[in-house]
């Protein structure tokens, strides 16, 4: 087997064998030193359209302010990912955001359910 050939399957089966073990996930961002986290959700649902909210305002204490760099949402659905994650308003660069929350659909017969963790990372902001 010649050599790039040989690094493309290995490379496939590693992507494989990676997604197997950590599910799917998706990532809005980069990640910074200063960053800290600010938000953790884990939710199960039954699949139907579902929205997060994150609002600095609301869980902000005393007069530390945070904008949001990396939101990170780890698919942690047994056996098969399916989840699927869109920003619907505000997300990097803001004070806060919405999530919608969607599962694939394989049959409308198949009932599905998901488990997600949604971590948020922000950095404080100046005053």
């Amino acid at each position: 087997m010649s050599p790039p050939l040989l690094l493309s399957v290995s490379a496939f089966y590693l992507i494989t064998f990676t997604n197997i073990i950590f599910g799917y996930s998706f990532q809005y961002g980069q990640m910074d030193p200063a960053a800290v986290p600010i938000h953790e959700d884990d939710i199960s649902w039954n699949c139907d359209e579902r929205y997060v909210e994150y609002d600095d305002k609301i869980i902000s204490e005393g007069n530390l302010k945070f904008t949001i760099i990396l939101i990170l949402v780890f698919d942690e659905t047994p056996l098969d990912p399916v989840a699927i994650t869109e920003i619907v308003q505000g997300g990097i660069g803001c004070n806060h955001t919405t999530l919608r929350l969607s599962c694939y659909a394989l049959s409308e017969s198949e009932p599905r359910s998901a488990k997600i963790n949604i971590l948020i990372y922000g950095i404080v902001m100046d005053s």
